[in-house]
């Protein structure tokens, strides 16, 4: 558990634990922090420093501890936290008494004030109002990453130009509001931020920071604000601070603006004053300056389009490589067609041939047995074969009158016997066969409409006449076995008057229609119909 320093809580589990209780603690301070979050990684020493000077020995009955945003089990949403850093101070057990964000080192001395009565009851509120504070303590916070009063902290976000605008404000010594001005109107290319600036470097512009008469900086959504007079600071001895220095790599920033930049950029949390002037560029040094970067542009663009030339030269070699081999595809392909033409063409002709020698074969048969019976034929040939007509002399006719004899016996009709209930079952069941392209589905469907308008509207004549002709029964009920059986079953038959018609009823077979059967075989054309479209 925290005692008199300030810990991190490794996991979720962990804050949950201390914030239910711990022995000899009445509060807790937490510090919501991250490990990208530059402001923190500022913070963090002086709270340290801080805790172990004072506020320890100030507060014994709090627990100092930070938590990581990514510790396992650690959800921000649970703590409602919105910004890095966060401190939120807790009235054991689980009791917020109230929050800070950012750096604001005056508001977490009132928030921790709250701590000292144990008999504090209810729920705190946010703190944070601006009180004037002596101007070298603001700079240091400012240093630090914190907001000065009640002003917002600055949201932590990785800008996606940062690169451009280090380039921009570091190595030409464009003002931040100038730099930012550039890309945003430049279409976010160095480029064009460079024309843009050069075009309006002598317009009125607004300086990026200013200072409030405590001396302290504000910062408020990513940007110094300050709503009072200027002064000037200075440092312990006196001197007029001109720069900040990163004291880890050494770097002399000329303003609050490129020191932020440069720790959003690198990760660095350690700086400090300096009193060595950065001298900003000329205009001879900015031109030189403008020109080199140009030059390099410039390179850098002549060695992207021979990259890209080079790339193009690839693209088309592959595209020519793999024109090639669809056209050698696409000749097999026509090669392979052309055979199966000819293929077929020979065939063709080998099957004529062989037709007409068997028809020669026949006729020279029949011309050797006629000249051997006196003209006639002894015997009938089979349907593949000749089959000629011969004549029959009868001499019971007057003379000069002959009568024509075919060669094959015409074959009687034959009468079906079967009851009408079976031949529609059999029907049915002949039409649920045809499964190509769904021809049953769509004789089934036709059939149902033709018996079902008769049922549904016996007094319409219209619906008792089918034409055999129209499209729809020669498509789907001519060419199939078993649906005109069904319609001669229900009583349709050929119009005396229209052999291209088949009638129902009317005259004296008005009285032969069954309606009783014409219903059922409705029924069983809609039950087949969805049988068949089941299955299909």
């Amino acid at each position: 558990q925290p005692k008199m320093s300030f810990d991190e809580l490794p996991n979720g589990g962990a804050l949950s634990s201390l914030l239910s209780g711990s022995p000899g603690k009445t509060h807790a301070l937490v510090m919501f922090t991250a490990t990208w979050c530059g402001p923190c990684k500022a913070i963090k020493p002086v709270l340290q420093q801080k805790i172990a000077s004072e506020w320890g020995a100030a507060y014994p009955n709090v627990a100092f501890c930070y938590i990581y945003e990514s510790s396992p089990d650690f959800d921000t949403q649970e703590y409602q936290i919105s910004a890095f850093p966060t401190f939120k101070l807790f009235a054991l057990p689980k009791s917020e008494l109230g929050s800070v964000r950012g750096g604001n080192m005056q508001g977490l001395e009132q928030l921790l004030m709250q701590a000292k009565s144990t008999a504090f009851e209810g729920t705190g509120n946010t703190m944070g109002g601006g009180v004037a504070e002596d101007p070298r303590e603001a700079r240091l916070r400012r240093l630090a990453g914190g907001a000065g009063g009640g002003a917002a902290p600055m949201q932590v976000e990785k800008p996606d130009d940062s690169g451009l605008m280090a380039t921009l404000m570091g190595e030409m010594g464009f003002e931040e509001e100038m730099a930012r001005k550039g890309l945003d109107n430049g279409g976010g290319t160095l480029e064009g931020a460079i024309d843009w600036i050069m075009l309006h470097q002598d317009d009125d512009k607004n300086t990026a920071m200013d200072i409030e008469p405590s001396g302290a900086l504000i910062m408020e959504d990513g940007k110094m604000k300050s709503d009072g007079e200027s002064c000037t600071p200075v440092t312990e001895g006196g001197a007029k601070v001109m720069s900040y220095k990163c004291n880890e790599c050494g770097k002399i920033l000329s303003n609050m603006a490129n020191l932020e930049l440069h720790a959003n950029k690198s990760g660095h949390s350690d700086f400090s004053e300096s009193t060595e002037e950065v001298k900003p560029l000329t205009a001879e040094e900015k031109a030189a300056k403008v020109k080199e970067i140009k030059a390099l542009l410039k390179a850098k663009r002549a060695e992207r389009e021979e990259a890209e030339k080079v790339d193009h030269v690839q693209r088309e070699k592959q595209r020519r490589e793999m024109g090639k081999q669809m056209g050698k595809t696409r000749e097999e392909m026509e090669k392979q067609e052309r055979k199966k033409v000819i293929w077929a063409k020979k065939k063709e002709k080998e099957d004529a041939k062989k037709e007409r020698e068997r028809i020669r074969a026949e006729l020279a048969k029949d011309k050797l047995e006629r000249q051997s019976n006196g003209g006639k034929l002894k015997s009938q040939l089979g349907a593949d074969g000749y089959n000629p007509s011969a004549i029959k002399y009868d001499e019971g006719k007057d003379e000069g009158e002959v009568e024509k004899i075919s060669a094959i016996p015409k074959r009687q009709k034959s009468v079906d016997t079967r009851s009408k209930e079976t031949i529609i079952a059999e029907s049915i069941a002949k039409l649920g066969q045809y499964r190509a392209g769904g021809d049953g589905g769509n004789a089934l469907k036709l059939l149902g409409l033709f018996v079902g308008n008769v049922v549904d509207k016996p007094t319409e004549d219209k619906y008792r006449g089918i034409n055999t002709e129209g499209k729809a029964y020669k498509t789907k009920i001519k060419g199939l076995i078993g649906g005109k059986k069904i319609l001669e079953a229900c009583g349709w038959k050929k119009d005396t008057a229209n052999p291209d018609r088949l009638v129902l009823g009317g005259g004296e077979d008005e009285a032969d229609i069954d309606w009783a059967f014409l219903k059922s075989v409705k029924e069983q054309l809609a039950k087949a119909l969805v049988e068949y479209n089941n299955d299909f």
